[in-house]
């Protein structure tokens, strides 16, 4: 197991780093100069059974004693930081490889996944993993070589009473394997009960204010405790189920120190044994069983690292969008749909069923439609968040499928209403669209997105560390920041889901002007959902339940009096709504 776990840590971090090797080298010279010692108490016992020992003598046996405890504190302090920096360092690597793999998985797979689970993945796993490469294995092989050194030394002090030392392991051995295979399904169970907690909590803490504001705050705690119960149950039956076995494999082995002092006893009265090999193996068989004891209890653990190994390595054996062997490059930025079919996982109908439409190079077009019509999908497409069930999307005349994702991502930028802003400062977030962007550079894209001046008056200007996803700056200031971080990217195609659709009419005039700075020389395809928004666009892109119903400007489709004309007249009869005249008359016929 121990091999088959380290081969597992290896595939995980895609190398071997020398120092966890040396390390580990280290670890086994400290198990043996722990063990060293108890070779030289033999020959202490027989000089004193002899009547040799002189005080010169028994300083010389302290001397080496003391000098085998300095070279195991010597190799101890040699060999652990090696095998913590040899494994931080691999992990650290595996995280990255992780991180990186994922970036290249469809979208698909994430809408699979459940929030705590793919959290538990990628933080306690990956901690368990980490703790059992720098704390275990170093710890596992000091200990396993002590008593390996110690049984080879009593071997050849008296083989007898080794073979007795020897014969209950195979029944320990047995014992422990039970024990963890009892173990097995209970620790299934919590790992299953850690991720649907952390699902959880995530969806308790994130939707408290939902629940206080529907007034269901008691039954969301009640579904809350229910799901930690069952991890509290599923806790205490990895505890006590094996725990019985757990017990038989420490009572065969104190059960064998006692057949030891039995058959040594029968021996010395028998004659054929000395008294300095029988105390010789009574004192080290203690320290032999406990040690192999506490081994076994370590060993417990490997089954919790082992399925937390498969886990991640599942994540990792997710095939990623495919990549092309030898990249095309798109010739131009038109792009063009030719009979695209795409449905999402579990779908019974297409999200877009046989679109076909080419959108011209440094033109500015709109997607409109109604609710679940595949705007959205669309515009996601373009930037090969999916892949395509069928029909094939080209940008410059190249399938995006022969551009490669790296290639595709520096010709697209985005721009939708839900930003994300990361953890860490306003110049962090704005160099994610440019990392080796000059300060000059950040600021003159900042003016352009109309950012310069709320960020100017930030505490720290740009070095303002800012909350988990940006939550201190408002609707409108974060979306300037997207905005200014795709004028950094400068992407030739821009995908725009209506960046002013969920702000104040205060920071609308604003941010419409960021967007046509943004715009200016790209090709541009906007989600819209307010029509109005789309008059003046070059192309108009009219969506219904998947299908391209209708294109052209928006004089054209008002003249088809299509799906395009009825969205127009919805929208214009929401606009001259007048609520307090609404709500008056239908008090009066109440």
């Amino acid at each position: 197991m121990i091999r088959e776990l380290v081969q597992a840590g290896f595939r995980l971090s895609g190398y071997r780093d020398p120092r966890l090797v040396r390390g580990l080298l280290w670890a086994a010279l400290e198990g043996l100069f722990a063990a060293a010692p108890y070779p030289l108490l033999y020959g202490l016992l027989c000089d004193v059974f002899a009547g040799r020992v002189t005080s010169m003598l028994a300083l010389g046996y302290g001397v080496a004693m003391l000098a085998f405890l300095v070279l195991r504190i010597f190799a101890g302090q040699r060999g652990m930081p090696l095998v913590f920096t040899g494994a931080y360092a691999m992990m650290g690597e595996a995280r990255l490889r992780v991180a990186d793999h994922l970036r290249r998985l469809s979208m698909g797979w994430f809408t699979r996944q459940r929030g705590g689970e793919l959290s538990a993945r990628l933080t306690s796993d990956l901690e368990l993993i980490e703790n059992l490469w720098s704390h275990f294995l170093g710890v596992f092989v000091a200990g396993l070589a002590m008593p390996v050194f110690l049984l080879g030394f009593l071997l050849w002090v008296d083989w007898r009473l080794a073979l007795v030392v020897l014969a209950v392991l195979p029944l320990a051995v047995l014992a422990l394997a039970w024990t963890q295979r009892v173990a097995a399904r209970p620790a299934d169970r919590l790992i299953a009960a850690n991720a649907a907690a952390q699902s959880a909590l995530l969806e308790y803490v994130q939707g408290i204010v939902v629940a206080r504001g529907f007034g269901r705050f008691g039954e969301a705690w009640r579904r809350l405790e229910a799901i930690l119960d069952d991890q509290h149950a599923a806790m205490l039956a990895v505890e006590s189920k094996p725990a019985p076995w757990l017990a038989a494999f420490g009572f065969l082995l104190e059960a064998g120190f006692v057949a030891l002092v039995l058959i040594g006893a029968w021996l010395l009265i028998g004659g054929t044994l000395s008294p300095q090999v029988l105390l010789l193996f009574m004192v080290l068989a203690l320290p032999v069983y406990r040690q192999l004891f506490e081994v076994g209890l370590s060993t417990m653990l490997l089954r919790f690292a082992r399925r937390a190994l498969a886990r991640v390595e599942a994540v990792l054996a997710e095939p990623g969008l495919p990549e092309p062997t030898q990249p095309r490059r798109p010739q131009g930025h038109d792009v063009e749909f030719d009979q695209v079919k795409f449905a999402y996982e579990g779908s019974n109908r297409f999200a877009l069923d046989g679109v076909s439409c080419t959108i011209p190079a440094n033109t500015l077009t709109a997607v409109v439609g109604p609710s679940g019509a595949g705007k959205s999908t669309l515009v996601h497409l373009i930037a090969r968040l999916w892949d395509v069930d069928a029909g094939v999307i080209r940008l410059g005349g190249v399938d995006l499928r022969e551009i490669g994702t790296e290639a595709l991502h520096r010709h697209v930028s985005m721009v939708f209403q839900d930003v994300l802003l990361f953890s860490g400062s306003v110049l962090d977030n704005l160099r994610i669209g440019k990392p080796d962007a000059s300060q000059d550079e950040i600021i003159a894209a900042a003016r352009r997105a109309q950012a310069h001046a709320f960020i100017s008056a930030l505490p720290q200007g740009y070095d303002t560390l800012l909350d988990e996803g940006g939550a201190s700056l408002s609707g409108g200031e974060r979306q300037r920041i997207s905005i200014a971080r795709a004028l950094l990217k400068n992407a030739p195609v821009l995908l725009l889901d209506e960046a002013t659709a969920s702000v104040d009419p205060s920071a609308e005039a604003e941010l419409r002007q960021a967007i046509g700075e943004l715009a200016r020389g790209r090709t541009v395809i906007m989600i819209a959902h307010r029509l109005a928004s789309v008059r003046h666009v070059d192309h108009i892109l009219v969506l219904d339940e998947g299908l391209l119903v209708e294109q052209g400007r928006h004089k054209d489709l008002l003249a088809q009096a299509g799906t395009y004309a009825k969205l127009w007249a919805r929208q214009l009869d929401v606009q001259n709504w007048q609520p307090t005249k609404q709500l008056s008359e239908q008090r009066q016929t109440s």
